[in-house]
């Protein structure tokens, strides 16, 4: 197939040729203002990971801080309360009665002991109604919250 050529003489070339070079322009400046647009996306992208990155390490030091505190104030390791709790979970889920489950899931993973005397108080002291509460420990605040979902 041959192309079909057009005489430079022709007054429609000149036309043609500005109105193609027209459409030349247009593109290359779309192609170079889309990689110039993909280039700030990917930096943008590259500085919200390295914020990210400097945000994920700040709060790994904390969560050692606090369970370190956490360990020296209560003598208990999270580490290990936390696979107790696992393995407590995945033994209740292949019981097979419900009440097993419960027996199994109303033991408790912290004890605490109070300083006051038991009969003196008049509200004795119930694991139940302490969800949400908030105890001191040697100078500590620690919300009580519940992870049994029932």
């Amino acid at each position: 197939m041959q192309r079909r050529s057009v005489q430079r003489v022709d007054p429609h070339y000149k036309q043609k040729r500005t109105l193609n070079n027209i459409s030349v322009q247009k593109s290359r400046e779309k192609s170079r203002r889309e990689c110039k647009e993909t280039m700030k996306s990917i930096e943008q992208l590259e500085q919200d990971n390295e914020h990210l990155l400097k945000n994920l390490q700040t709060l790994k030091q904390e969560y050692e801080e606090l369970r370190n505190l956490f360990q020296q104030h209560t003598g208990i390791d999270i580490d290990q309360m936390a696979s107790s709790t696992i393995t407590n979970t995945t033994s209740e889920l292949s019981t097979s009665s419900k009440e097993e489950s419960k027996e199994s899931s109303s033991k408790p993973i912290l004890t605490i002991n109070t300083t006051e005397d038991q009969s003196s108080s008049s509200n004795p002291l119930d694991a139940n109604n302490l969800d949400g509460s908030v105890v001191l420990i040697n100078g500590v605040q620690y919300k009580i919250v519940s992870i049994n979902k029932d």
